[in-house]
């Protein structure tokens, strides 16, 4: 564990900060939107499919959030002092996006059920 001495971190990076509380507040607003469109699903007597919102705002602050967060605390105040900061940067990276495609397919799925469900005649 003596490579961990040599890491600095940034416990409050301002900019990313400010992103990472902005994206925790999206997934609240998800979260938010799951219930009322289970609600409605409730309503119109089908399948509930707002779990699938449930966890797209779980995956928003777990692959998204958290990643990005020690991205900016530990992989950038570092670069230039270690080289393999760049591929765990690269990673965290692929991970939070990968993530937040994941969490927008599992919000449409429901919601586009929903339009089609009301919609149809």
């Amino acid at each position: 564990m003596e490579w961990l001495q040599d890491i600095k971190v940034d416990w409050l990076p301002m900019p990313p900060l400010l992103l990472e509380i902005g994206f925790i507040l999206l997934a609240v607003a998800v979260w938010r939107y799951g219930r009322v469109l289970g609600e409605l699903l409730q309503i119109i007597d089908k399948p509930p499919l707002e779990v699938l919102v449930t966890v797209a705002a779980w995956v928003i602050v777990l692959t998204f959030s958290l990643p990005h967060y020690i991205v900016s605390a530990v992989f950038y105040p570092n670069l230039f002092a270690d080289q393999t900061m760049y591929q765990y940067l690269a990673v965290f990276r692929t991970l939070s996006f990968v993530g937040l495609a994941i969490a927008g397919i599992l919000v449409l799925a429901p919601s586009l059920a929903y339009f089609w469900w009301t919609t149809r005649e």
